[in-house]
């Protein structure tokens, strides 16, 4: 082979060396996501761009030997984007569960027939892992009993009616040198406000001024997650619970009737879960894509564990102005 030809066959090798390495690194290392409005404020900004530490929590394998993002065919054809069509078993080497308080990036779980890569990136933070009973009411959150001081970012909603609202706005003022954007319900102003921003407002008012704050039927609930590694017991008041996970996550199918769980006709009293099972929740408790909605997440939807934010890009700013400087390249305030 002449001289040229070696050159040219050193620089492919070391093109797909390379190629191969990053997707590697990708699949197995680490990933940057995007965040999304309304779910981490103001823990994490909407365009924040984060690292996902994926080994973290044990590495997930493909679910494909192909697989061409963002799309389920090849374009202008019918043929699968994907190969093989049926996504491979869900497999991870060196599982690690998640822990309590982690921020975390996950897919959101919509039962589709999708690579479990496919579905749709949430980012959370975990508040309960196996084992653990959870109880939320009036605002105030309780694990294994005891209520929880949750994060100052923490960002929810609150009424304010119009015969406070001129109050409520020049307090904001002499805060902040401004009033906060707010969205009119019929004779009441809707504001959203992390705990540390209420905290600070509250002193300014007094107890007939304060903000209303807006608690949903989505924002009460009892939860007991299934231990891991060694068997549930099934009680009346985890069984419609336990059933749901088994019949949606687990390898098997059981049957609810009134407070207890048949299999094949056998009622059983104890079962060992297959993977871990977290309660996640958004810092912005206004969003609708954490466990309030769907429930219990499995450790097979996991992605991995925030770590560094890269860099960061405000959408409502143009050019220059739009960069946040201040926080590239910065852990987040987790």
């Amino acid at each position: 082979m002449s001289r040229r030809g070696s050159t040219i066959l050193w620089a492919i090798t070391v093109v797909i060396v390379a190629l191969l390495l990053a997707v590697l690194c990708r699949i197995a290392v680490v990933e940057m996501f995007t965040v999304a409005p309304q779910q981490m404020e103001n823990t994490l900004l909407p365009g924040d761009r984060v690292l996902v530490e994926k080994w973290h929590y044990g590495v997930r394998l493909p679910q494909s030997y192909v697989s061409l993002p963002w799309v389920d065919t090849l374009p202008g054809t019918d043929l699968p984007a994907r190969v093989p069509k049926t996504p491979l078993p869900y497999k991870r080497l060196g599982l690690q569960m998640v822990k309590r308080n982690d921020v975390i990036a996950y897919n959101y779980p919509t039962g589709g027939p999708q690579p479990l890569a496919h579905y749709p990136t949430v980012i959370a933070r975990c508040i309960g892992v196996p084992g653990d009973t959870i109880e939320a009411y009036n605002d105030v959150l309780c694990i294994n009993g005891e209520p929880t001081v949750q994060t100052p970012h923490l960002t929810e909603a609150y009424l304010v009616p119009d015969s406070s609202l001129s109050v409520v706005e020049q307090a904001m003022k002499e805060l902040w040198g401004d009033v906060l954007p707010r969205h009119t319900i019929g004779e009441q102003s809707l504001f959203f406000l992390d705990r540390y921003s209420y905290s600070k407002l509250v002193t300014c008012l007094s107890s007939s001024h304060l903000p209303r704050l807006v608690t949903l039927a989505q924002d009460n609930y009892y939860v007991e997650l299934p231990p891991y590694g060694k068997d549930a017991i099934i009680t009346s008041r985890n069984a419609t619970l336990y059933a749901e996970i088994i019949n949606r996550y687990e390898p098997r199918k059981v049957e609810l009737h009134g407070d207890s769980l048949y299999d094949a006709g056998r009622k059983i009293e104890r079962y060992r879960f297959s993977q871990p099972y977290y309660w996640v929740l958004c810092d912005n408790r206004t969003a609708a894509t954490d466990s309030r909605t769907f429930g219990v997440l499995p450790h097979s939807h996991v992605i991995g564990r925030c770590g560094m934010i890269i860099f960061s890009i405000d959408a409502e700013q143009r050019g220059f102005d739009s960069w946040r400087i201040s926080r590239f390249f910065q852990y987040s305030r987790l």
